[in-house]
């Protein structure tokens, strides 16, 4: 137990300090007048979910994988679908407003994410109650 706890603390202080490098380099950037590219903010995303991850499940992956572990991740998974599918329509209508698009659909990429987005929750739900029949 008190090695468990020694390396769960051992981990939040790798994930913190490594943010806080990253943190400090971009904003050491932005002052020098570099701007912040698709790199940059994809690897703040990745030190982000790996801090809430770790947040989450610790080293112990049995906690994962047992019932409340599997619960836990299928309502966050479906409270996460519907929060990115809102998120997208918000995006897009802004985008609409924002930037007064000509045709019907506005941002193409973004119109194109929320169809998905609206499709996918039904043709996983479909192919998984198949499974069960």
């Amino acid at each position: 137990m008190k090695n468990v706890q020694r390396n769960y603390i051992l981990g939040i202080v790798v994930l913190l300090s490594f943010a806080f490098f990253l943190i400090t380099m971009y904003i050491t950037d932005f002052k020098n007048g570099y701007s912040i590219g698709v790199t940059g903010v994809i690897g703040l995303v990745v030190v982000l979910t790996s801090i809430f991850q770790f947040a989450t499940w610790g080293f112990d992956r049995k906690v994962q994988k047992d019932e409340m572990g599997k619960k836990v991740a299928t309502i966050s998974a479906k409270t996460s679908y519907h929060i990115l599918t809102i998120s997208l329509f918000v995006l897009w209508v802004a985008d609409r407003i924002i930037f007064v698009r000509r045709n019907d659909f506005g941002n193409i990429s973004l119109f194109a994410a929320i169809c998905l987005s609206l499709v996918i929750f039904p043709i996983v739900q479909f192919f998984s109650a198949r499974r069960y029949k």
